[in-house]
């Protein structure tokens, strides 16, 4: 089973960055964006009014800068080898991850003012 999954990364690595770079940098872009209005609103709001759970777990420990900052890390890494693992609907994935990730920063920053979503709603505090 393991030697699966090498296989399939080895075969689809060939080629992915010449192939996909520059969704690869808007996305980490976009991962980065996220992760500096994320830096803005823990620092007046602390990290307990993150929605996110394991961004905000790394970011009551290490953290309103560093959290944010190992997260976007993580996510950018987690979002490259799915892309890779399903190279076929990599475009798809790293589109649809930047879209919500540049609106996540444009929320964090100026969106609050505006509206709340209604999934806000079903979080307990």
């Amino acid at each position: 089973m393991a030697s699966w999954f090498i296989t399939k990364f080895q075969e689809n690595c060939r080629g992915f960055w010449k192939d996909y770079r520059w969704f690869v940098v808007v996305f980490v872009a976009a991962m980065f964006c996220d992760a500096g209005s994320t830096m803005y609103f823990m620092l007046r709001e602390g990290p307990e009014a993150e929605m996110h759970i394991a961004i905000r777990f790394v970011s009551e420990i290490f953290g309103p800068i560093a959290g944010p900052l190992i997260g976007a890390v993580g996510k950018a890494v987690a979002g490259v080898l799915v892309g890779i693992y399903i190279r076929r609907f990599a475009a798809y994935i790293f589109v649809t991850a930047s879209i919500i990730s540049f609106w996540a920063a444009w929320y964090n920053m100026w969106g609050f003012r505006l509206y709340t979503p209604i999934i806000v709603q079903w979080f307990p505090w």
